[in-house]
C-alpha cells in the first residue's frame, strides 16, 4: 500500500513523539510518500524548534539525518489544483499541497494536524489514524 506522509507524521518519528509507534505501525509494508517540499518543511519545522530553545543545534541536524534515512518517495503537486484548495478551504499553501496530492492519487494520508485532519476529511481523504492501528 501507499501512504502519504505530513510533516507531522515524519516529525514525530524524527523527534521519537508519542505518535511516533503509530506511524511505523500504520505505514508497515508501506510505501511512503510525500510531496516534493516535505525537506523544506521538515527544515523549517526543525528550525522552528530550535529558535524556540526546544533542540540544540546538534539535535536539529542529528533529526535531519534521521530524516533523510526514511525511505520516502516525493511526489510533484499540481500547483493550481493545491492553490484552490487552499483558497476554498482558507489554509496554507503547505497543508494543500499534501491534500492535493492525497486527493489526486487516492492516498491515504497521515498527519496528527487537527485542522488538515478535518479539512481532509471533508475532501473525502482517508485519514489513518490511531483506530485503526489497534484494528492491525
Amino acid at each position: 500500500m501507499d501512504t502519504l506522509l505530513d510533516a507531522s507524521a515524519i516529525m514525530a518519528i524524527i523527534l521519537n513523539e508519542p505518535n511516533k509507534d503509530v506511524v511505523i505501525k500504520l505505514t508497515k509494508g508501506s510505501t511512503l510518500l510525500s510531496p516534493e517540499i516535505i525537506s523544506y518543511e521538515i527544515g523549517n519545522a526543525l528550525i522552528s524548534l530550535y529558535k524556540r530553545h526546544k533542540l540544540k543545534e546538534k539535535e536539529v541536524t542529528d533529526a535531519y539525518h534521521d530524516f533523510m534515512k526514511i525511505p520516502i518517495r516525493t511526489l510533484d503537486v499540481d500547483m493550481e489544483k493545491a492553490l484552490k484548495i487552499s483558497c476554498k478551504y482558507n489554509i496554507y499553501a503547505y497543508d494543500a499541497y499534501y491534500l492535493e496530492t492525497a486527493k489526486r492519487l487516492k492516498l491515504p494520508l497521515i498527519t496528527f494536524d487537527v485542522s488538515m485532519k478535518n479539512v481532509a476529511l471533508n475532501m473525502n481523504i482517508n485519514i489513518l489514524t490511531e483506530e485503526q492501528n489497534a484494528n492491525l
